[in-house]
């Protein structure tokens, strides 16, 4: 980073890695958020059933009985059989509430994971990046894949010269 001195090739080819990792972390950021995003289609479906009201969900082809007595009995036909009531609209509430912290735990890691992508560009906050790539490594494949080659690259000695000439100049 200083300017005084020749960046060595071992100094450049480390520059490239923390580039090219701080993209892929980027990338894979925006690919998290907008993948949990699919969960609100859940969300608003299953928030969207409890407002339909009760009387939606009776069978009213059993209620409307004939208004004449059958020709076979001499009793009128007696009430209709209880029609179930609607599903409890507490667990469609509670399944759309699990839903929106499944969105709002993607939208985190996808945020952690962008922000841990600007810290190795600014070459700040190294334990934060350290944090990320483990939470990563749970997404089989890709997050894996860039959660080891962000602890492979962070614990290089070329990335951690870097990290500290970055905080000497700050």
């Amino acid at each position: 980073m200083d300017a005084a001195l020749p960046a060595t090739e071992e100094q450049i080819v480390v520059r490239e890695r923390l580039r090219l990792l701080s993209l892929a972390c980027y990338i894979r950021g925006a690919i998290i958020a907008a993948f949990s995003s699919f969960f609100l289609i859940y969300v608003a479906f299953m928030f969207g059933i409890t407002m339909v009201p009760d009387s939606a969900w009776a069978n009213n082809s059993a209620a409307k009985a004939s208004p004449t007595p059958s020709l076979y009995s001499s009793t009128p036909s007696p009430s209709p059989s209880p029609v179930p009531g609607a599903p409890p609209k507490a667990l469609f509430r509670i399944m759309a509430a699990i839903f929106g912290f499944f969105v709002l735990v993607g939208w985190t890691i996808g945020g952690l994971t962008a922000y841990a992508g600007w810290c190795i560009h600014k070459r700040k906050r190294k334990v934060l990046i350290y944090i990320a790539a483990a939470f990563n490594c749970f997404f089989i494949p890709y997050g894996t894949l860039l959660g080891i080659a962000t602890l492979i690259v962070m614990s290089s000695p070329g990335a951690q010269l870097e990290f500290q000439n970055a905080r000497a100049l700050a």
